[in-house]
């Protein structure tokens, strides 16, 4: 017969092993935020934009990863580190020859000339940088038609310093839709900022979410971490 105190013991023992186990399976299995992580359509890092009064017009750029070849199908694919400059110009003279040619100087290196094509759908005129750009980059842009200059313009940060990060936004988001999806749910992510001249000093993080079966929701959050909007309301 056992005694009372090698009853005890063995309790002890096997509810330590029980929570053991437990917390094994939990740290094995893949949280909705980690998931979201590793399968990223989209993560736009940051956005920097030129002040409204300025001579071009709407310019943008924003830097993060991205699909190599991009599609919304709710299937992720290998990422690739983005810049994009985008241009919606307020003067004739910024368009020449149908392009609008920029020289990029990022903090201390040589400038680096783009040409910006029409975009097919939009009245923006786009180009990849080919590298990434890191947030505190001080980033000059040198707007050129033909061999003039039509414009000079420094951009800035359109989040404040003490925003969110993409990666915060995302895993609130994650949070929010915990009864839509979760770690089995195969979906792919995107995070973007939503901004326009009028509301420079309100952006917003857009995550939204494409399942293989073409479920879409998304998640508006501000800068401070508070949900502004949902798919669901």
């Amino acid at each position: 017969m056992f005694n009372k105190k090698v009853l005890i013991g063995g309790g002890v023992i096997l509810a330590a092993l029980i929570v053991t186990i437990i917390g094994v399976v939990n740290w094995s299995r893949p949280n909705t935020y980690q998931m979201a992580l590793d399968n990223i359509a989209e993560a736009r890092f940051y956005l920097k934009t030129a002040a409204t009064d300025n001579p071009i017009g709407t310019v943008h750029l924003y830097s993060g990863l991205r699909e190599t070849d991009y599609q919304a199908d709710g299937i992720a694919t290998p990422t690739t580190p983005f810049t994009v400059l985008s241009v919606e110009p307020q003067a004739d003279n910024v368009v020449y020859n149908g392009c609008i040619t920029a020289e990029i100087t990022i903090n201390d290196a040589a400038p680096v000339t783009l040409v910006l094509e029409k975009n097919p759908y939009g009245n923006n005129y786009a180009a990849d940088l080919g590298q990434a750009v890191t947030a505190d980059a001080k980033v000059v842009i040198t707007f050129k038609a033909g061999n003039q200059t039509v414009g000079v313009t420094e951009l800035n940060n359109v989040m404040p310093a003490d925003a969110i990060a993409w990666d915060t936004a995302l895993e609130i988001a994650c949070q929010t839709l915990q009864d839509k999806i979760n770690a089995d749910t195969r979906v792919e992510t995107s995070t973007k900022i939503l901004c326009d001249n009028a509301t420079v000093n309100t952006p917003y993080w857009f995550v939204s979410f494409v399942s293989e079966t073409g479920d879409r929701y998304f998640v508006v959050v501000d800068h401070t971490g508070k949900v502004v909007g949902t798919s669901e309301q």
